[in-house]
């Protein structure tokens, strides 16, 4: 028996079949459907509309018809700071990998437990922190090293690694995100926090905190700038890079705007 939509239900079914997984990678749109990718160069934007209301969005319009069409939706909490990294890439500025769709988290895709949420830095300087450290540390990466942005509620950024990277590298780039090379600390009030589930090659101090969540940061009034300090649950300890050797600590030392979450 043939069965036929009605002209609404078949309405609906084209709006929304409009909306796609959409990051950005330097000055290239990655659009994804459920078994499709499509690789569109920024220069092809012609238009970005924000909708505002009880469901808002982005529409990214092309000069020319891709893989998908000549226009694309968004569905993102964040559609004003996406918005705004799409024109920024249109206008040739240096932008990073960035998810624009908070639907599909990075986190989610990866193969690795570990991420890192920084705010502080606009995207432009982020794209360029993360571009020195993966050059001053690329014989330690390997080279299928990568990492992807995510979107944040609050503004923060949350970086994950599609490959993974060592808790060696992981530690080092949390305190290489408070003290990067050739940025100006003094006009930034940067926050990171680094978050893992602790395994054995962290080199722990105990096989008992194996499994367990911890969070990674840099500690309030730090004079050292070659450490981090680590929380798991009520315990503090700090990792320094001299020795990488855990030693528990009494004072845990939180910076401003710490949080386990």
């Amino acid at each position: 028996m043939l069965y036929i939509l009605p002209p609404v239900t078949m309405l609906l079914l084209w709006f929304f079949s409009r909306f796609k997984q959409v990051s950005l990678d330097g000055d290239t749109l990655i659009i994804r459907s459920f078994q499709r990718e499509a690789r569109v160069p920024t220069s092809q934007i012609k238009q970005i509309y924000r909708r505002n209301g009880r469901m808002s969005y982005l529409s990214i319009v092309f000069k020319s018809r891709t893989e998908f069409g000549r226009c694309v939706r968004i569905f993102t909490s964040y559609h004003v700071q996406a918005e705004m990294l799409l024109r920024a890439a249109m206008e040739g500025k240096e932008i990073g990998k960035v998810h624009l769709v908070s639907s599909q988290p990075a986190e989610k895709s990866s193969q690795s437990q570990k991420n890192i949420i920084v705010s502080g830095w606009t995207n432009e300087e982020l794209s360029k922190i993360l571009k020195d450290f993966a050059e001053l540390y690329a014989g330690k990466l390997g080279n299928e090293f990568d990492y992807e942005v995510s979107l944040s509620r609050q503004g923060p950024m949350r970086i994950t690694f599609p490959h993974d990277i060592t808790p060696n590298e992981f530690s080092f780039l949390i305190n290489y995100l408070n003290y990067p090379k050739d940025c100006d600390l003094k006009n930034h009030s940067v926050s990171v926090t680094g978050h893992a589930i602790l395994t054995a090659d962290f080199h722990l101090p105990s096989k008992s905190l194996v499994g367990k969540k911890a969070v990674f940061y840099v500690p309030a009034n730090d004079q050292e700038y070659d450490l981090v300090y680590i929380r798991v649950a009520d315990e503090t300890y700090v990792n320094s890079f001299a020795g990488f050797r855990w030693k528990k600590v009494e004072d845990p030392r939180l910076p401003v705007g710490f949080s386990m979450a």
